[in-house]
């Protein structure tokens, strides 16, 4: 079975979903910031993932929280508000910039958010935030093959650590985060420390060609749209789009 043409793809099925890969320097170069998703999530449960979630139509960039956002594709520009909030709902941590948030109310905004109390514009405007749309570079979008039980169009973000930020796990659907080079989260994943999804071993792969987030968020890669091919008994992706890591047996994918 293969994928279909990347120029007039499937969508039938997909749910529109929004990633985020928050970077930071640390002392051995390029680290990024992982979850761990509860093992009762009905989507990767238990497997390392970057922060993010299905993107919801409330998250829409209207008023003036947003700067950017009005020359944007409408689905582009809906899905960096997703994934700001996913960051901030997962993770504790804001892409958006204004005076430091006091960690009472921090703890207080998150599970309002998470439970879609307060609409993401709200929040903003409740801490005096603006979310910028330069503040989350396209990465890739990635879209499973038809046929499968769960299909989830996600697009995936950069998005440099602000400074006086720090994360700190939901506990519900995030149950831990750390920060990680790409290099030693692929390690941990060969040796069965840890479980990774197919597309997260592939941008873990890209991920750990650059040194540090300056050099990430400076790569003039186009963002692909990814639409992995079921070849026979592998996974495939194609080469030349600056994925070092491109196939896998189908046998070994993860699959929910």
């Amino acid at each position: 079975m293969n994928s279909p043409d990347p120029q007039s793809p499937d969508l039938a099925g997909a749910v529109p979903a929004s990633t985020v890969v928050i970077a930071r320097d640390g002392a051995a170069g390029l680290e990024i910031l992982v979850i761990e998703r509860a093992k009762g999530m009905g989507f990767a449960g238990g497997a390392i993932a970057f922060p993010g979630g299905k993107v919801d139509e409330g998250d829409a960039p209207a008023g003036p929280a947003f700067e950017g956002f009005a020359g944007l594709d409408p689905d582009d520009a809906l899905a960096r508000v997703t994934a700001a909030r996913e960051a901030f709902e997962e993770t504790g941590i804001l892409l958006s910039r204004g005076a430091p948030l006091d960690d009472g109310l921090r703890d207080q905004l998150r599970p309002m958010s998470d439970r879609h109390e307060i609409a993401f514009a709200d929040l903003l405007a409740r801490i005096g935030h603006r979310l910028s749309a330069d503040v989350l570079t396209p990465f890739a979008r990635w879209l499973p093959p038809p046929g499968l039980h769960k299909r989830f169009d996600t697009r995936f973000y950069l998005a440099a650590l602000p400074d006086g930020e720090v994360h700190l796990a939901d506990g519900t659907e995030a149950v831990h985060a750390r920060w990680a080079r790409p290099a030693a989260l692929l390690e941990e994943a060969d040796a069965g420390a840890i479980s990774i999804l197919f597309p997260t071993r592939c941008n873990l792969a890209r991920l750990a060609q650059f040194a540090d987030t300056g050099s990430l968020l400076a790569d003039p890669t186009p963002p692909p749209f990814i639409q992995p091919r079921i070849d026979g008994e592998w996974l495939t992706i194609p080469e030349g789009i600056g994925y070092p890591y491109t196939a896998e047996r189908w046998e070994s994918v993860r699959r929910s």
